[in-house]
């Protein structure tokens, strides 16, 4: 009989607002949410643009203003609302704290974010008690040496663990009794369920299904004809049947970087410009990281929220600025239209695999990658403006995405 497994998810309440008030406690017990950069926020004019918000405060969230919320309308459902502009680095520093606590639990921590992570804690129990003692452990330790509330669900498996700890936020602590995980889900909303988004859940509702424990019983075959082939995977998580394992962080799949504009852009040199910027930056982290890319990748999204994704397969594998930037600047020529102004951009690396060894006489691409090593470490002695191929800095502003998880679980 296979061992019963024992699966934290813990999630940090509100944690960019929570960081905040670390450094700002008079704002404690006030309408607080973090959104959009330093360029976006609204300022004494109360002007906030296309800025979003990106964390709310519960007292926040008692007027309707939640995550993902244009600034304009929170600041309309709530005027008294304090907006504090995203410090994505403060952030990424304290989570490094957090994930340092998780691992003194188990070497199997797997990030979901900076602020959620799942623990497997199977067959450590003689060394951190139950799950149950575990969670309230890891909760007083964020609370008394960080100062971070949190919410965490112990269960048998990753889904029920993520949708129990989702159940009594704030500092809510929430068991699921082994073999008790769908008679725990059945009276749940389709809407608590992970991968169960806006269509699936209005196809589901439009056959009288509104809860897991529906959507658990329903015959398969209906599902399949109304959700397509992947009905069968979302009913057995609505049984609460999930046996996939927690990782570890490993080699990731992608490195990317992505800037979303407070106005939109349109000329062509200044385009090209920030994807040379942006492919440096995804060069210096895969050298950071001891990795290369096989291909390259670039995504533009329209002012009319129309997204384009093209990928290129590189000559060789490099993690050289040179070879990056020149792939990405021929997919954007591919793909750039003079009438199309441009919200959102970013470069990626994908088909990530590890750095190979540096021979001490290279020809091309690897003296490329010698030299940008070279300039990484004088970058990293003196600073990011310090020096850097052609024009624009690698301290520009970038939105915070997965590659950035892989050091929190290093150890």
């Amino acid at each position: 009989m296979p061992r019963t497994r024992t699966i934290l998810h813990v999630d940090l309440d509100a944690f960019f607002v929570s960081c905040e008030l670390l450094r700002r406690p008079e704002l404690r017990g006030k309408p607080v949410v973090v959104g959009g950069g330093h360029e976006s926020h609204p300022g004494d004019l109360r002007q906030p643009g296309r800025g979003v918000v990106a964390a709310a405060s519960y007292e926040a969230r008692a007027f309707g203003v939640r995550s993902a919320l244009p600034l304009g309308r929170a600041l309309a459902l709530c005027p008294e609302l304090v907006v504090l502009p995203v410090e994505i680095a403060e952030y990424a520093r304290i989570s490094q704290l957090v994930f340092a606590i998780f691992a003194e639990f188990t070497p199997l921590v797997e990030p979901g974010s900076l602020d959620e992570a799942y623990l497997d804690l199977s067959g450590t129990e003689a060394l951190t008690g139950s799950g149950v003692a575990a969670a309230q452990l890891i909760s007083q330790r964020l609370d008394q040496e960080l100062g971070l509330p949190c919410s965490v669900g112990v269960a048998t498996s990753k889904i029920v663990a993520k949708v129990a700890s989702d159940l009594r936020k704030p500092r809510g602590l929430v068991v699921v009794t082994p073999g008790e995980e769908a008679e725990f889900l059945a009276p749940l909303a389709l809407e608590r369920l992970p991968g169960a988004g806006p269509k699936t859940t209005a196809k589901l509702h439009l056959l009288g299904i509104d809860t897991l424990g529906k959507l658990a019983s329903a015959p398969t075959r209906l599902l399949e004809e109304t959700l397509g082939p992947n009905a069968g995977a979302l009913q057995r998580r609505a049984q609460g049947v999930d046996p996939s394992p927690v990782h570890a962080s490993g080699v990731p799949k992608s490195i990317s970087r992505e800037e979303t504009y407070s106005q939109d852009l349109q000329a062509r040199d200044e385009l090209e410009d920030r994807i040379v910027i942006l492919s440096a930056a995804v060069g210096s982290r895969l050298r950071a990281s001891s990795l290369v890319a096989r291909s390259v990748t670039i995504k533009m999204r329209f002012a009319n929220f129309e997204t384009v994704t093209r990928r290129r397969q590189l000559p060789e594998p490099s993690c050289a600025d040179h070879e990056l930037q020149a792939g990405a600047l021929e997919l954007f020529s591919e793909s750039w239209s003079e009438a199309k102004a441009v919200r959102l951009l970013g470069v990626g690396g994908e088909g990530l695999t590890e750095f190979r060894q540096l021979s001490l006489f290279e020809e091309g691409g690897e003296r490329d990658e010698r030299l940008d090593v070279a300039l990484d470490d004088l970058r990293g002695r003196f600073g990011g403006r310090s020096i850097a191929r052609g024009t624009g800095s690698l301290d520009a502003p970038l939105d915070w995405n997965r590659d950035h998880l892989r050091p929190l679980t290093e150890r």
